[in-house]
């Protein structure tokens, strides 16, 4: 098991500087249109994603709201170290300062992260992951893909999720960073399900909800990485499977600047969710 870890650190270690270098000239584009060339896959791997997750999200909802809470704030809170480490790589200096005194403050006044005492007073968590990183870089984002387990992402997120896994510093400190990121993982995904079941039952196509409302809250999350406000139009705008069918004489959708919006709360943080 070291062996395979220190292997795949190495690759990434002599990967990494070639892609960059090959790619530091594209543009940064966060808003490029949906890319799904292996849907049908994709649909499957959802489909099993759900019914493997399910047990967890039904524990999750049988918990008491202050348990519940509880884990939610811890599970953030272990996520800091990572986000700061890729502020700084992404130069977000100000966002990496914000996101070190959160880890401070929560750690030592909230009792290890069990309270986001930060968030009370105005520190909110920002967003900050190795697949963020890569789009800054320059990496193009490649297709849309549905990870076992892991849930939705792009190609250029899931290598970076990959390196999350293995370069998260709590990990050095509390075990194994795959058992840390799987166990994250899993914490999210049961919040996360419940929150979607009552869009499932409403949804035409659950699978094409899922995927307009990952590239939606991705796109929010890839301009805040370059400064920019995360206000976006809505993906589902463009995916046409997801649109909906305006009835005869039905007035026309309003211009882009009025529809656009933030990230939506039901947004899969990865539907997974490794995601911040």
């Amino acid at each position: 098991m070291r062996g395979a870890r220190g292997g795949l650190e190495s690759a990434i270690a002599w990967v990494l500087p070639l892609l960059v270098g090959a790619c530091a000239a594209l543009p940064r584009d966060a808003s490029l249109p949906i890319n799904d060339p292996a849907e049908d896959m994709n649909r499957h791997v959802m489909t099993a994603n759900q019914e493997l997750l399910r047990p967890a999200s039904e524990l999750a909802k049988a918990l008491p709201g202050p348990v519940h809470d509880r884990l939610h704030d811890l599970n953030s809170n272990l996520k800091e170290p990572r986000i700061f480490v890729n502020n700084v790589l992404q130069g977000r200096f100000e966002a990496a300062a914000q996101t070190s005194a959160r880890f401070v403050i929560n750690s030592a006044v909230g009792f290890g992260g069990l309270f986001d005492i930060a968030s009370l007073e105005g520190l909110q968590q920002v967003s900050g992951d190795f697949g963020q990183t890569l789009f800054v870089w320059g990496i193009p984002e490649g297709p849309y893909v549905v990870r076992p387990y892991l849930g939705p992402s792009t190609l250029r997120d899931a290598v970076g999720s990959t390196v999350d896994m293995f370069d998260n510093p709590i990990g050095w400190v509390l075990g194994p960073q795959l058992a840390v990121t799987v166990g994250s993982a899993g914490v999210d995904a049961a919040d996360r399900l419940g929150q979607l079941k009552m869009a499932e039952d409403a949804s035409i196509d659950f699978y094409s909800f899922i995927r307009s409302s990952y590239y939606q809250m991705r796109r929010a999350e890839l301009r805040e990485a370059l400064g920019l406000p995360a206000v976006v139009d809505s993906p589902a705008l463009d995916d046409p499977e997801y649109a909906p069918v305006s009835a005869p004489g039905a007035s026309r959708p309003a211009p882009a600047a009025s529809r656009s919006q933030s990230a939506s709360p039901l947004a899969p943080a990865s539907y997974s969710m490794v995601a911040r």
